[in-house]
């Protein structure tokens, strides 16, 4: 008989792709749940749309194309985009709070939304430059 131990082609997830996915799911729901359609309620307050648009990819394109990429073993491009939606999420907090894109202060809701997200962002710095490095392994 023939033995089938032969390696796949894809190989399976390592430990920090996992954790890596998890973060960006977690990411992506609060990203969702921080939009109009989740508990923010100061969409008229808006300064301009372009803080919409802000808003919208840092908080759902950047997490869902971590996701996709990931699935599509791009680790490299997955361990930048981790490191570019940690920066961005690192700026949202204090700049909300501070009444940079919003005439009004940010609901209780809202604010600790951006403070669970910046402990995604650091997961992301965590665990972004490391599947970056395995592209190599």
């Amino acid at each position: 008989m023939k033995n089938n131990n032969t390696k796949s082609k894809k190989s399976t997830f390592t430990r920090a792709m996992r954790i890596l996915a998890v973060l960006f799911g977690m990411g992506f729901i609060l990203g969702f749940i921080l939009t109009p359609l989740g508990v923010e309620t100061r969409s008229p307050e808006i300064r301009t749309l372009l803080f919409g648009v802000f808003f919208t990819v840092v908080g759902l394109l950047i997490p869902l194309a971590g996701l996709v990429l990931l699935w599509l073993r791009k680790k490299r491009i997955v361990g930048v985009l981790a490191v570019i939606g940690a920066v961005f999420i690192f700026l949202i907090a204090p700049a909300d709070q501070a009444l940079f894109f919003f005439t009004v202060s940010p609901p209780v809701a809202v604010t600790i939304g951006e403070f669970i997200l910046i402990f995604v962002g650091i997961g992301y710095m965590l665990y972004g430059p490391k599947v970056y490095d395995e592209e190599g392994k």
